[in-house]
């Protein structure tokens, strides 16, 4: 981690070195053809160059120097710079005024004196355009490099979403199949075994005959013995139902926490080990999956997280699981999709008698909500 670190700063010390060397020398070319420089000129495109190596943290304050620069003398690099850094980290809507304000303070360059006003309208045309064009390039480059790296962010985080549910998915098909033949075992030779103590015990109590009242003791004792062999062997098959992969109310946390929404997010649950654990199994699916649709379909969107609970009626309890993201801060393509999470969780909260509701928010988000009941009306 630390020399990850240390390649970075190097790498990043480099660029600005570059960064500065080139701001430079677009400077001394521009200051060789403009010999009559006050100044004052001079200081401000030379305050303009150095301020670029702050051009990572802070880009619009390097815009409005490099826009002082460009009106009052010939920067023409920092403003370049200090617009793809721009499209990094702001929105179209930021970086196209930024964008437009270069275009005009370049176009205004031309009626300075000495500067070669265009004399004709084609003139103006061609000025407007080719400012337009200088100024919106590295802006759209910047928004592009910010697209792409929230597109390869979300896809890292859809796979390891996705890679996480498929290992739950597995692990709850083989406790699944454990639990089913723990049943078997239970409800089948349990119930045989059961039968064949009773007769022995009663054969024992019925019969005079020493030897046949010495077997049937023997066989009431060994079946006992496999009952409570057999007792010891379905508890091992039985998932317990605190086990934390099949997901409860507690366990929201962790996932909360591997996605890194703490600070938007809000549990007030009193007492969660009370509620079902078919119900906490269902709430842990409907964070999931609604995170995992979130990370895919609004990448970079604000998620809230909202899990609450209230006593209803004085007899019973009612539990509130919401996800809900703003709209997606850039265009995302069509991804491939079964399209049946949202219908699978629909019948999962269903079959615990719980209500689920989704779809689009006013704002152009999407809102994922889940109520479920507990107690004498649940």
């Amino acid at each position: 981690m630390i020399g990850t670190t240390g390649r970075r700063f190097t790498r990043e010390r480099a660029a600005d070195a570059g960064v500065l060397l080139l701001a430079g020398a677009d400077l001394l070319q521009w200051h060789a053809h403009a010999p009559g420089w006050h100044p004052h000129q001079l200081a401000v495109s030379v305050v303009t160059v150095l301020a670029l190596v702050m051009r990572r943290r802070y880009p619009l304050t390097v815009l409005a120097l490099a826009l002082v620069g460009m009106a009052d003398g010939d920067i023409v690099l920092a403003p370049i710079i200090a617009l793809f850094h721009i499209g990094r980290r702001y929105s179209l809507r930021i970086a196209g005024a930024c964008t437009a304000a270069v275009t005009t303070v370049a176009v205004a360059q031309s009626l300075l004196p000495g500067r070669g006003t265009p004399g004709t309208p084609n003139d103006w045309v061609i000025c407007i355009v080719h400012a337009a064009a200088a100024s919106a390039a590295p802006t759209a480059i910047g928004l592009q490099f910010r697209t792409h790296k929230a597109l390869v962010s979300s896809y890292i985080a859809l796979r390891r979403s996705r890679s996480e549910e498929l290992r739950l998915t597995r692990r709850l098909a083989s406790m699944e199949e454990r639990s089913a033949l723990a049943r078997t075992l239970h409800d089948s030779i349990g119930h045989a075994a059961s039968l064949i103590a009773l007769r022995a015990e009663a054969l024992g109590s019925r019969t005079q005959d020493l030897a046949v009242a010495e077997d049937a003791a023997a066989i009431h004792s060994l079946s006992r013995r496999a009952l409570d062999e057999m007792r010891a062997v379905t508890g091992m098959l039985r998932p317990p139902e605190d086990d934390p992969r099949m997901g409860s109310l507690r366990q929201i946390a962790h996932l909360l926490a591997r996605a890194d929404l703490f600070d938007t997010a809000r549990i007030a649950v009193k007492e969660p080990d009370r509620w079902p654990a078919d119900i906490q199994s269902a709430a842990y699916r409907v964070v999931q999956e609604a995170l995992t649709n979130a990370v895919r379909y609004a990448p970079g969107a604000r998620i809230e997280v909202t899990i609450e609970s209230a006593a209803q009626d004085g007899s019973s309890e009612r539990l509130v699981v919401m996800v809900r993201n703003e709209a997606p801060r850039v265009a995302v393509p069509p991804l491939p999709h079964g399209g049946h999470g949202l219908t699978g969780l629909a019948a999962q909260v269903a079959s615990v008698q719980g209500e689920f509701t989704y779809g689009k928010t006013n704002e152009g988000g999407f809102s994922v909500r889940a109520v479920f009941h507990h107690g004498e009306h649940g």
